[in-house]
């Protein structure tokens, strides 16, 4: 993309051009932010072994790619509303306006949240 970009075969602005790495690296980012936040104030028990919560998280729930499809629909939200011109006016959800920004990013720190959630319980009941 980087290279369409360069040689001047699109006019993608250079937020659309790192649109992939922005949604790896941000939602790596809320993955953390949200577990780190749901896990601290979550009153679950020390396990005794820390490879059961790893093994637990190796295999994803729909919640957590459900999250990832909301994150995705918010970063390309947020380069829309940062470019400015492309309106898509066919689904709302991808029009690039501040409510759809707000409502994406929402939904998917939601679905992370009971993601962790399913993995702090599922940890409990194995004690």
């Amino acid at each position: 993309m980087a290279l369409l970009k360069l040689a001047a075969f699109s006019d993608w602005s250079w937020w659309r051009v790192s649109l992939p790495i922005l949604i790896f690296v941000g939602f790596n980012i809320a993955y953390i932010v949200s577990g780190f936040g749901y896990l601290s104030f979550a009153e679950a028990r020390k396990t005794s072994s820390w490879d059961e919560g790893n093994a637990l998280e190796q295999h994803h729930s729909p919640l957590y790619w459900i999250s990832m499809l909301f994150f995705v629909a918010f970063a390309d939200n947020v380069v829309r509303y940062l470019d400015g011109t492309e309106d898509s006016y066919w689904f709302w959800g991808l029009s690039g306006r501040l409510e759809a920004v707000f409502v994406f990013a929402s939904l998917s720190m939601v679905g992370l949240f009971l993601y962790w959630s399913a993995i702090a319980r599922t940890l409990i009941e194995s004690e």
